[in-house]
């Protein structure tokens, strides 16, 4: 008996295998799935790290903002001072504005990092796991 469930492991462990040999390269995100801690303390504290989140979020796309107007008004007095006539206009380099990363859609996003640390340190459990395409219908991990 044990010896068909090994087999039937075997032939379900190539069968993943094969789904996604040959066929391009993967695309995989990885996804997390969220279990509350036990405790109502806990799940006060999770709610807390949800608010913490949407403030850095808010936080992020201000500084963007922010970034994004100071950069229009030195562009702006560059070209007034050109538009006076003077010859000693000061063309400072504005640095380029960071668009934030939030939901996860373009790289690293700290502020569900960091819910993610605090979920954790509420009691709770964060699992990822990734979840590709591109492999015929198999979860290629």
């Amino acid at each position: 008996m044990k010896t068909l469930k090994l087999v039937g492991l075997s032939v379900a462990a190539m069968a993943a295998l094969s789904g996604c040999a040959g066929h391009g390269p993967k695309d995989c995100k990885t996804v997390y799935d969220f279990r509350p801690p036990a405790t109502y303390e806990g799940k006060m504290c999770v709610m807390r790290c949800g608010h913490e989140r949407t403030q850095c979020r808010s936080n992020k796309e201000q500084q963007y903002t922010n970034c994004e107007h100071h950069n229009r008004m030195v562009a702006l007095e560059f070209e007034r001072c050109l538009a006076s006539g003077a010859t000693n206009c000061y063309s400072a380099s504005a640095p380029p504005c960071e668009r934030p990363c939030l939901g996860g859609t373009c790289g690293v996003d700290q502020c569900e990092m960091e819910y993610r640390f605090c979920y954790q340190s509420c009691g709770g459990k964060v699992v990822s796991r990734e979840i590709c395409s591109g492999c015929d219908g198999w979860d290629c991990d």
